[in-house]
């Protein structure tokens, strides 16, 4: 199998290395639901920060004439931005693996939280046990997701197409499709086995990496106001979202903020002013409650001071919207985390800004 990908196995620190040769899926006897698909539930991180698996092999489409029931999706996701992410996996390579994606695509994107709800309570009542409603499904949904969800961020889903290879004609098109219209996300990955040496049984390892397009398109800085379709304003929130999450995947890069350091909420312009001097009354009666501790962690750095120290630590959003409820017995669905908790003044969202 060719790949311009070189693994090599090591053992020990004074011995040689010795290479790992790359086999074909099917060599290996590896299907494309038992194997890949399940790889990609069972690790969706290598799909992209933060997706949320939200059905698999989903084929519940609206026709009067039926043609579309025969059509799967093999992976529908959610990132936290709220944006759809559809997945389609080929073992191999497929001239057609793009087709299959971008019809996909414009299926979801009609889409609302509801029909989303729905697929994610079907989806879990295959995996789980307990039985569980699309009302229960919707909250696991909301809770995923970071700050306002709105139904229009749901008709702007990304495409990523992962397979072993990709052809000419899938490089071509996907390239073209970019370029001609940029508010389409598409990226392509590989998926690679390559076998451990001499080892009895064979063992294998298995290699994800994005292939296609080289740059992070999440770090691009659209301009708010320039648009002209509604598409486009729609990929502008999600790009403007997208860049307010990784705030703090920039903050843990960079080591900006000193592990234990204390950060204070301050939800003032961000929420509604009686809820927030609501808020502010509660925090009064024990300052602790307003504060948290900076901790080494990618996606979750913030450890609620007033919490136990046994709890795991959390997103910026997902604390400050727990500490509104527990203040004032309120949901709110739309907190910008970044913007909300400060280090020495200054909002996780800015520090992010000044050191990009």
């Amino acid at each position: 199998m060719q790949s311009d990908i070189l693994m090599f196995a090591v053992n020990g620190t004074n011995t040689p290395s010795v290479s790992m040769p790359g086999r074909h899926l099917s060599e290996l006897g590896m299907l494309e639901v038992t194997h890949l698909e399940k790889w990609v539930v069972d690790h969706p991180e290598v799909l992209g920060d933060q997706v949320k698996v939200v059905t698999t092999q989903y084929d519940k489409w609206s026709s009067d004439s039926g043609d579309l029931a025969r059509e799967r999706l093999d992976v529908l996701g959610l990132d936290s931005s709220g944006q759809l992410v559809v997945v389609e996996l080929k073992r191999g390579a497929d001239s057609r693996i793009h087709l299959q994606a971008i019809t996909y695509a414009a299926l979801v994107a009609g889409f609302n939280k509801e029909t989303l709800a729905d697929a994610h309570a079907d989806y879990l009542n295959r995996l789980l046990a307990e039985p569980v409603t699309p009302a229960e499904a919707r909250q696991l949904l909301e809770e995923h997701v970071d700050g306002t969800w709105d139904d229009d961020i749901l008709t702007v889903p990304k495409i990523i197409l992962l397979a072993e290879d990709f052809t000419a004609q899938t490089y071509t098109t996907v390239t073209w499709l970019s370029d001609l219209t940029p508010n389409l996300n598409i990226e392509m990955h590989t998926v690679n086995a390559f076998v451990w040496p001499e080892s009895v049984p064979a063992q294998s390892c298995i290699v994800f990496r994005r292939l296609y397009p080289v740059a992070d398109p999440t770090t691009r800085v659209l301009t708010p106001g320039i648009a002209a379709a509604s598409a486009d304003s729609v990929a502008t929130k999600i790009a403007e979202k997208k860049r307010r999450i990784r705030s703090t995947h920039l903050l843990h890069e960079s080591n900006a903020i000193p592990e234990g350091a204390e950060i204070e909420l301050d939800l003032h312009t961000w929420i509604n002013a009686d809820l927030a001097a609501a808020v502010d009354a509660w925090v009064a009666e024990d300052p602790a409650r307003g504060r948290a501790t900076w901790i080494s962690h990618r996606d979750r750095p913030l450890r609620w001071a007033a919490g136990s120290n046994e709890e795991e630590s959390s997103t910026p959003t997902t604390l400050a919207k727990r500490i509104v409820l527990e203040a004032t017995n309120t949901k709110v669905d739309a907190i910008p985390g970044a913007d909300v908790w400060r280090y020495k003044g200054e909002s996780l969202a800015a520090i992010a800004v000044r050191i990009e």
